[in-house]
């Protein structure tokens, strides 16, 4: 719910600013869940494992275009 209420943030330009904001909270708190998934994960298989671990560092990036946006915006 709170992915597609951002989404609806960073569609309209008035709420835009708002929705970056929000969408670099979500990445932050979202971190922890996912190296939880990746700690929890050990044991599946590689092709879910490793898809777990890349969601790690996509984060990073996803964070800084969020920035991007609020500071454009």
């Amino acid at each position: 719910m709170a992915e597609l209420a951002t989404g609806a943030l960073l569609l309209a330009p008035r709420t835009r600013r708002l929705g970056a904001l929000a969408a670099v909270a979500l990445f932050v708190a979202v971190f922890p869940a996912n190296v939880n998934m990746v700690r929890l994960w050990k044991n599946k298989p590689l092709v879910m494992r490793v898809g777990a671990l890349a969601r790690l560092p996509l984060q990073v990036p996803m964070v800084l275009e969020a920035l991007k946006i609020y500071r454009d915006s």
